[in-house]
């Protein structure tokens, strides 16, 4: 007995400090590793000579081995995976254009269960008038909690004017719901008071989009939400913040509008919504030759400053470029300025901070690497009990890899 309870300090040090877990090779080597936020890594697998298709997804986590196995076979051998904070679902497209008026996807959820399928979007375009669906614009694809959502663009030449829509993918039986966000004249659109319309986050079965807009003398957005069915819930205008700076918004995360690299928007924020409040990420010109990021959140209409990050060399013939991720924790983002090419995160608890980590394109599959100061080769996961850390040089070689839980 007296053996035992010598151990027991032992075995607990080694639960709080670290745990090693150590995943068997699939039926070929891992060649990549993706996160889910919120879930695990994500490893991926697949036959190297390429003889197969077939992508085999092994999820880790705090388990001591996999927590479930899994796989799809991608039409093409591009695909796009997409995901978000709080979503219970995650799609791995096989296009992002329509083809023929379909989608073509895998489906997977937290249990780990996987539906590979196409939908057609013609006849949830169809309802809202005479659109072809060849010619529209597709600008971001974001998933929901409760569904997957397109957002389109149609230039409507003989009207002189940009109208937007959005299709809704229900994630449990892919019925489709279409909805007109609304139109915006060529000649408004001259005017850095008006803006196209962007999907700004999601709470539950609430999504919402906002498009900037001048009302009473006022800069600001017009604010609409919907449902997964597409039924309209709001309709509100608040305003913005003075003296931001413009931001070209390049993207951050996993979302259509990050693989459409070309779709680039100048913005004088960037508006999101996640757990039911509203954020925005703003930039101001400073002292001298430097600028703050702020990290506002609405409060009963009014803008309240939560945090900031200030950048020493601004250079104010350059607009920043900038991409945010909405987290639980704070807004994750991207800005690429002078040089300064990192991630980082802005929390929304006042004063903490967040490491600066150099941008890689991993980085965009691995929303954790924001939280934690690391090595370009280290994957890192936050997890509800720890951090989950992994390094990459293991990918493409054969045998086992291993993870370690930092509690």
């Amino acid at each position: 007995m007296k053996k035992n309870l010598l151990f027991l300090p032992l075995f607990f040090t080694s639960i709080l400090f670290g745990q090693n877990i150590e995943i068997d090779e699939a039926n070929h080597p891992y060649f990549d590793i993706i996160e889910w936020k919120g879930m695990g890594g994500l490893l991926l697998s697949k036959d190297p000579s390429g003889n197969s298709k077939q992508i085999n997804i092994t999820l880790v986590g705090d388990h001591p081995t996999s927590i479930w196995d899994q796989k799809f076979t991608p039409k093409k051998e591009e695909y796009y995976y997409i995901s978000s904070e709080n979503a219970r679902y995650v799609y791995f497209l096989d296009n992002l254009d329509l083809n023929n008026g379909k989608v073509y996807f895998s489906q997977l959820n937290s249990a780990g269960n996987v539906k590979s399928t196409s939908v057609s979007f013609i006849s949830a375009i169809k309802k809202l008038g005479a659109y072809d669906y060849n010619k529209l614009e597709l600008i971001n694809v974001v998933v929901t909690d409760k569904a997957l959502v397109h957002h389109f663009r149609y230039n409507d030449k003989k009207n002189k004017q940009v109208t937007e829509l959005a299709i809704f993918m229900t994630h449990h039986n892919f019925l489709t719901y279409g909805v007109e966000l609304g139109s915006v004249s060529f000649e408004s659109l001259k005017n850095e008071k008006y803006g196209h319309w962007q999907f700004i986050g999601f709470t539950g079965d609430r999504i919402l989009f906002g498009a900037r807009d001048y009302q009473n003398k006022t800069r600001g957005w017009t604010l609409k939400e919907y449902t997964s069915k597409g039924k309209p819930q709001l309709g509100v205008f608040i305003n913005s913040p003075e003296n931001l700076i413009p931001i070209e918004n390049i993207g951050f995360g996993t979302t259509g509008s990050y693989y459409l690299e070309d779709k680039a928007s100048v913005e004088t924020g960037l508006l999101t919504f996640i757990n039911s409040k509203f954020y925005l990420v703003g930039a101001e010109k400073s002292t001298g030759a430097a600028a703050e990021i702020t990290l506002y959140e609405l409060v009963e209409d009014e803008w309240k400053p939560l945090n900031a990050m200030q950048l020493n060399y601004f250079i104010e013939n350059k607009n920043l470029k900038l991409g945010i991720y909405p987290m639980n924790e704070g807004v994750g983002y991207h800005l690429n300025h002078n040089g300064y090419n990192k991630v980082s995160m802005i929390y929304y608890a006042s004063k903490k901070e967040a490491p600066h980590n150099d941008f890689t394109s991993r980085t965009i599959y691995n929303p954790s690497s924001v939280f934690e100061r690391k090595k370009k080769e280290e994957f890192n996961v936050i997890l509800t009990n720890g951090l989950l850390q992994f390094d990459t040089s293991q990918l493409g070689k054969k045998g086992s890899v291993k993870f370690e839980i930092i509690k």
